[in-house]
């Protein structure tokens, strides 16, 4: 899949035909999976069957057994449960990708980045604020349907139209539209509308596009660029796309008709890409970036808006490509929120948000403040080292959006916006930490180590935790080690809103 998962469920045909059923932690850059009594498989590079894995001395890579999945019982072979390369060989097995072109928004998050990096060598010590890409006002998406001569389309296009663009969407047990998502979440700040193409039928069958055998993502790249020549012949207007100031199309989505006849980084398996080169659908517009997946029979809120937060705001990743760690868990749609709950996904993080201009506005600490903060209302407080390295508080609470989330409490956010979640080390010097992480309040730091995508503890509260300082366990230190002189004590009891003072 092409966002997070974490102990999901798939099922993979064997080369045989025969299907197994296997449960999966990783995204569309490096994922791990286990029978579903916990014992690891590989994919066999020469059968092209999944089989027990063993590990390697060193511990850096799986092998094959060449026992394929069912046919012995595990426990025969001697193999131990739930085994995992080291850390190191899963990063760089995360940093070699699997033909997955580098997005155009990651450019854009890149180019961001290095700006922010050449202000602050012209100018040491304080930092000027950085340029940013606020995503408010119309912005307006495409969705291309496609359908196989062997495998009609289940979901019409009108039930598509719905999904992306009705106010008060329910179908499928969906909570609201992707519309009413980045309505909500931007405080209605951002009005995202998709324009919806009819079925488009692939010129051949199923099983062309989604052959194990070609390399990943070639034939969907192919398969993209089949449906937009074909729209572009009918008549179809792309001129309503918005675009960067490339020309870019920022989100082009895609549904295929079907299931997920693929297994991990094959075919037609869900992923988020880019075309080879620009494809011109538009006077000065063309289709660059993309997220493809199968619609199946139903629909569902978690990737779709998901792989928009990318497209559509440049928000990138915040969990690790070498799924040793949670990243900020389901507290925020970039990382476990999608997942956590599909049909109502929980909210963008408060640091996210702040970046895309979407709060209200954001307030200053200072000694002595006291401060109060409404659930869902992008009411945020910031304590800044430099305009790069600061504390974002938010309140979070378990109703709206966030109605499934794992704890109610006040969210103390510790941002670096030139570090990283999925890539940390690829960070400039200086900054090879995590762009944002959640302070937990109970201080064992779950998510930073894998327990878990965020559990009842990590809020503070009243009759929890209720003080944050640099004395504390979790410390309000800054990354460098040096104190950050904040001091937020007497939290209340979690709520609608919830107050704080410093």
């Amino acid at each position: 899949m092409s966002f997070p998962f974490f102990g999901q469920t798939f099922s993979f045909k064997q080369p045989d035909g025969t299907r197994i059923a296997l449960r999966g932690w990783g995204d569309q850059h490096r994922a791990v999976f286990e029978t579903l009594d916990g014992f690891t498989v590989t994919k066999d590079p020469q059968t092209g069957f999944y089989n027990y894995a063993t590990l390697t001395p060193e511990a850096d890579e799986l092998r094959t057994t060449g026992v394929r999945v069912g046919y012995t019982a595990p426990q025969a072979l001697g193999l131990p449960e739930g085994i995992r390369i080291n850390h190191f060989a899963a990063q760089s097995f995360a940093e070699a990708g699997n033909g997955i072109l580098k997005p155009r928004w990651k450019e854009r998050h890149d180019q961001y980045k290095s700006a922010v990096r050449a202000l602050a060598a012209a100018a040491p010590g304080a930092l000027p604020a950085p340029p940013a890409r606020q995503t408010v006002g119309a912005y307006v998406g495409l969705c291309l349907l496609i359908q196989f001569p062997d495998v009609p389309a289940a979901v019409t296009q009108q039930q598509v139209d719905d999904f992306c663009n009705k106010v008060g969407y329910s179908d499928f047990g969906n909570r609201g539209s992707v519309y009413d998502y980045y309505r909500d979440n931007s405080a209605g700040k951002l009005q995202y509308t998709t324009r919806i193409t009819a079925y488009y039928t692939a010129k051949h069958e199923r099983s062309y596009y989604t052959n194990p055998a070609i390399p990943y993502t070639e034939r969907a790249r192919e398969l993209i660029k089949e449906a937009l020549t074909y729209h572009i012949a009918h008549g179809f207007d792309f001129s309503s796309l918005t675009v960067d100031a490339t020309g870019a199309v920022f989100a082009t989505n895609v549904f295929y008709a079907g299931a997920n006849d693929n297994a991990w980084s094959e075919g037609l398996w869900p992923h988020s890409s880019r075309l080879a080169a620009p494809f011109q659908v538009a006077s000065g517009k063309f289709a660059v970036d993309y997220q493809i997946t199968n619609i199946g029979s139903s629909l569902e809120l978690g990737t779709y808006c998901h792989e928009n937060g990318h497209m559509l705001c440049d928000f990138p990743d915040l969990y690790n490509y070498s799924n040793q760690a949670r990243g900020v868990g389901q507290y925020c749609l970039m990382c476990g929120g999608g997942n956590a709950d599909p049909l109502n996904p929980h909210q963008i993080c408060a640091y996210l948000k702040y970046r895309a201009g979407w709060g209200n506005p954001a307030a200053g600490i200072s000694s002595g403040m006291q401060m109060s903060s409404e659930a869902g209302k992008n009411q945020f407080f910031v304590y800044q080292k430099t305009s790069t390295e600061y504390f974002i508080l938010e309140n979070r609470n378990q109703s709206g959006r966030d109605a499934t989330l794992a704890d109610s409490g006040l969210a103390i956010w510790h941002v670096d916006e030139l570090g990283s979640n999925s890539e940390p080390q690829k960070a400039p010097p200086g900054h090879q930490r995590f762009e944002c992480v959640l302070v937990q309040a109970d201080g064992r730091d779950d998510l930073g180590t894998g327990i878990n995508q965020g559990d009842g503890s990590d809020l503070f509260r009243s009759g929890l935790v209720d003080r944050f300082d640099d004395t504390t366990s979790p410390s309000s230190r800054w990354w460098d080690g040096s104190a950050s002189g904040i001091r937020i004590h007497g939290v209340t009891t979690a709520g609608t809103t919830i107050s704080f003072s410093d």
